[in-house]
């Protein structure tokens, strides 16, 4: 009954496609409210079967999940709308599924399996003749590239995507093209043809009022005059973009800003402004961090409430096929007893029988028991989901601290060796003056607070690992545990000696050291060791 009522208030199929269209145009502005309503519909339609329905849903909810980052629950809902479109053979569709999966393989840093899909997208949009996904899917194609450092496919397959939207007159597409065109001639070094196409991206989207590219055009435009010697004219441009950015609410594009105007600054040793400025980027980050954490969550929030949903429909489901069952054997022992009911019918039978309804009512609560033990088992996984959610927000405010860090001391760095440069040149009591400074800055990499910060944050993702850590060597100076901190989240030889302040030289030392506290033999792996930790 209960089941029934379900489907008698479920949208029709016109309403629930108006709902989808309205979600998928709240995708970029709301996503929020667009990832709800697309829950909706999905719930309807998987209560009534409707698989188009359910194909077309799980697309809009894969890109949702792909835009904050969650690539495996985006690639599930790819992946089940592709066998629904399969089964219906659907093309549209199918091509673009291939370009979103396309685009969840580049995020996880498989280009080569991204390209294959984009390739194949690519080959259904020919056949249908669909130009706008042909255009679309070449520029994919042309990124692609540009990531496996091909950079002349990368630039024929963009030449070909810009030819194509320059016949339809898709001036928003255009505006992309020319950008990722830009891009692949500042990797070139060829500066002059980068800043054509940012300039031409920059009118487009200036006419069109295309705000958040307009950010994007002013960044490239400040990074190619800072790249050319022009750093003054990149300072006006970055700070026009971090404005915008900050007027329009795009954090992270203004963060992305105020690193570039940050970088100008320091190329005019203007280093008072370029520390201010990256001090402000810091802010930002963790802003953003925090923002992107608390929108996850949200997300998978209410990825729990659908899978909660998606049981609760399953046991009506249950429950209807058992009343069904129920039902007919009722029928069939009524009509057994009314044939037999003359020839057997004696009160002895009728105590037997009574038992027998006895013991099926006790069968029934035993299986309602296991049904709620069932329940409380999937609240107990739904919990430790939201512990482990928790856990990646920790960890990605301890990398984001882990990030700053290294920035700092490489602008810290790059002042230093500006510094020694000008001390050969300037008059004596000026050198007096720069070596003071100096070593302000070597005691700033000795006395960086920022490691107690550092050290509370990674204690929280990795617990135990100083306690377990001491315990196996009798004991670490503090220089040694930052070392196998930074280690243990898995940085690069060149991260961790410019989080530390030090030489190459100076890091391979450190680590035979650790190595020899560590009593590692020969041909055992330091960082295998304090990974497994």
């Amino acid at each position: 009954m209960t089941l029934f009522i379900l489907k008698s208030n479920a949208q029709s199929p016109q309403k629930a496609d108006k709902t989808l269209t309205i979600a998928q145009e709240l995708a970029n502005s709301n996503p929020e409210q667009a990832f709800l309503l697309a829950n909706e519909v999905l719930e309807e339609s998987q209560l009534n079967g409707v698989d188009t329905l359910i194909g077309k849903t799980q697309l809009i909810r894969g890109k949702i999940l792909l835009q904050y980052g969650l690539y495996q629950a985006a690639s599930e809902a790819f992946y089940e709308a592709e066998h629904l479109f399969e089964t219906k053979e659907t093309s549209i569709y199918l091509a673009q599924i291939n370009n979103s999966l396309g685009e969840v393989y580049y995020k996880i840093k498989t280009p080569e399996e991204a390209l294959a899909r984009h390739e194949k997208a690519l080959t259904i949009y020919k056949k249908l003749g669909n130009k706008e996904g042909e255009a679309e899917t070449k520029s994919f194609i042309g990124g692609m590239y540009e990531k496996m450092g091909n950079y002349p496919k990368a630039l024929a397959y963009q030449g070909e995507a810009l030819e194509l939207f320059e016949d339809l007159d898709l001036k928003s597409h255009l505006a992309f093209v020319r950008e990722n065109m830009g891009s692949i001639f500042e990797d070139l070094e060829q500066y002059d043809s980068a800043y054509s196409n940012f300039q031409k991206a920059y009118t487009i989207n200036l006419s069109i009022g295309d705000s958040l590219r307009l950010v994007g055009n002013l960044n490239n435009l400040g990074d190619i005059f800072r790249k050319t010697g022009d750093p003054e004219k990149g300072i006006i441009y970055s700070r026009k973009a971090a404005e915008m950015s900050a007027r329009l609410g795009f954090l992270d594009q203004q963060n992305s800003a105020i690193v570039d105007v940050s970088k100008a600054y320091a190329a005019i040793r203007d280093f008072g402004k370029a520390y201010k400025y990256l001090e402000q980027s810091r802010q930002l980050s963790e802003m953003v961090y925090s923002e992107e954490s608390a929108r996850q969550i949200a997300i998978q929030e209410a990825q729990n409430h659908l899978y909660t949903k998606n049981q609760q429909i399953k046991q009506l489901e249950q429950m209807r096929d058992f009343d069904t069952k129920v039902k007919w054997l009722l029928i069939f022992l009524v009509g057994l007893m009314c044939i037999l009911g003359w020839a057997i019918f004696n009160r002895q039978k009728l105590k037997i029988k009574s038992n027998k309804e006895m013991l099926e009512q006790q069968e029934e609560i035993l299986q309602v028991k296991e049904q709620l033990i069932a329940t409380e088992k999937e609240n107990r996984q739904l919990l430790e989901l939201k512990m482990e959610t928790e856990e990646q927000s920790h960890s990605k405010s301890l990398t984001a601290q882990t990030l700053h860090l290294i920035d700092k001391n490489q602008m810290l760095e790059g002042i230093q060796v500006k510094l020694k440069k000008i001390l050969e040149e300037n008059p004596k009591e000026q050198k007096k003056k720069i070596r003071n400074l100096i070593k302000e800055i070597d005691f700033n990499f000795s006395n960086d607070t920022d490691w107690d910060d550092f050290k509370q944050n990674f204690e929280k993702v990795h617990q135990d690992f100083f306690r377990n850590i001491q315990n196996r060597t009798g004991g670490l100076t503090p220089a040694e545990l930052k070392l196998a901190s930074l280690m243990r989240l898995n940085l690069s030889s060149k991260e961790i000696a410019s989080s530390l302040g030090i030489s190459m030289d100076s890091l391979r030392i450190s680590r035979y050291r650790l190595r020899k506290k560590l009593n590692l033999e020969k041909g055992d792996s330091l960082q295998q060791f304090i990974l497994c930790i």
